[in-house]
């Protein structure tokens, strides 16, 4: 039998556009395959992947942040003068994880976050009136990556004059767990994760000093300030450095997502200027078409069967959410972009009980907000010819970083990239 896991490679570009068969095939022949190159088992099929993810008996949450293959010896010393990465948010299992969960969760509810709409749609409208009256723009650059970025840096309470070099510092973290960045580039974000942390508990230091109603205040007294948890401030620091990559890189992916689905449906676009309120179904189904986290790690506890395949003890596994996201068996018509499926949110894109995303509500708003200024300000939004959107390469995350599109300025006539020089 021919052995998938020979052949997918999720850092080879040439089989970027078809991953989706790879995964279709692997449904039908080899649901749970292991990949020598990188010591990895995937599993394709939702339901298994629901299984493994209530099964805490055999599977840790220990190994989210792994590398594609393992650093360098140099990047790994730089990466051991940081701080202990025990609690991240989304790197344990309860009975850890819990307060960690509990304190975030309260953070997002949905009363906060209605209490944040106006001040995420001034963000976005300032961004948008930036760009609005040009024509044209890359929205990667002018929209999906600032606008996540200044919400969560508001919302954690850093100084927005650092959101360049916070920025800088959350995307050399995600070029960590990718191969496509090389060994000097890799120590370079290495030392970069470090001086993140340690910005971050300086931050924090001053919070327990000078509480504000900010999210690292909040963090200092729901995980410190409480005596029945009261985890060190150098145990709190990568929770909003997990919080601000998290909601940012991810939410940049999805919104470039929802744009080039609309882009490529005229009809769907035009459904969707006439009647703004489907938007929240855009966001959901772009969750479930083309999640912006393909995958998500765990650990075997112990040696475990899936799907009659047995995986070893201490094995590293991918749940392919990518894959789940298309399983025939579960959603209809999965290859087909429809906002009007029944099952709308039964998508593994913000994953799904003990880890499911915290930060789900504010990533709804902020999506649901961009895209109707958006729509609203630049009409009859089209791709830039012969500027093809570009997809980013990582192990674990999909989507694409450059968007280029143009529309008709207020008061003009269609613009012409030729014409305009």
């Amino acid at each position: 039998m021919d052995d998938i896991g020979l052949r997918f490679d999720p850092l080879d570009p040439g089989q970027a556009e078809i991953r989706y068969d790879f995964w279709a095939e692997a449904r039908k022949s080899q649901p749970v395959f292991y990949s020598p190159k990188y010591d990895v088992w995937f599993i394709t099929r939702y339901e298994d992947i629901e299984r493994v993810m209530k099964d805490h008996a055999h599977f840790s949450t220990g190994s989210v942040f792994a590398p594609a293959r393992p650093w360098p010896e140099e990047v790994r010393r730089i990466l051991d003068q940081g701080y202990s990465w025990h609690y991240f948010l989304s790197n344990n299992d309860p009975p850890d994880h819990t307060p960690l969960k509990r304190a975030v969760s309260k953070a997002f509810s949905r009363t906060q976050t209605r209490a944040m709409e106006d001040r995420v749609r001034e963000i976005a409208d300032e961004l948008i009136s930036g760009f609005a009256d040009e024509g044209v723009a890359d929205l990667g650059e002018r929209l999906a990556w600032p606008f996540p970025a200044l919400v969560v840096v508001e919302i954690l309470g850093f100084p927005r004059a650092d959101m360049e070099r916070l920025k800088k510092w959350g995307d050399d973290w995600v070029s960590l767990f990718s191969d496509s960045a090389g060994t000097e580039a890799m120590v370079e974000a290495a030392e970069n994760f470090v001086a993140f942390q340690n910005y971050v508990l300086e931050h924090l230091r001053d919070r327990h000093r000078n509480p504000r109603e900010d999210l690292l205040s909040h963090l200092v007294r729901e995980l410190h300030d409480d005596p029945e948890i009261n985890l060190g401030l150098e145990d709190i620091v990568n929770v909003p450095i997990n919080i601000m990559t998290a909601g940012h890189a991810t939410s940049t992916l999805l919104f470039l997502e929802e744009i080039t689905e609309l882009l490529r449906h005229p009809e769907l676009m035009a459904e969707v200027r006439a009647d703004p309120g489907k938007i929240p179904a855009l966001v959901e189904e772009a969750l479930r078409f083309e999640a912006p986290v393909h995958g998500i790690f765990r650990t075997t506890k112990a040696k475990v069967e899936v799907a009659g395949v047995t995986i070893p003890e201490q094995a590293r596994v991918l749940l392919c959410y990518g894959s789940a996201n298309h399983d025939p068996h579960r959603f209809a018509d999965p290859d087909v972009f429809d906002i009007h499926r029944p099952d709308i949110n039964g998508h593994l894109g913000f994953g799904k009980g003990t880890h499911f995303c915290p930060g789900a509500p504010i990533a709804r708003l902020e999506h649901r907000v961009a895209l109707e200024i958006l729509l609203e300000r630049c009409p009859d939004l089209r791709l830039v010819p012969d500027r093809p959107p570009e997809r980013m390469q990582h192990f674990w995350l999909r989507g694409f970083q450059s968007l280029w599109v143009q529309w008709d300025k207020p008061g003009h006539a269609k613009y012409d990239p030729v014409r305009t020089g």
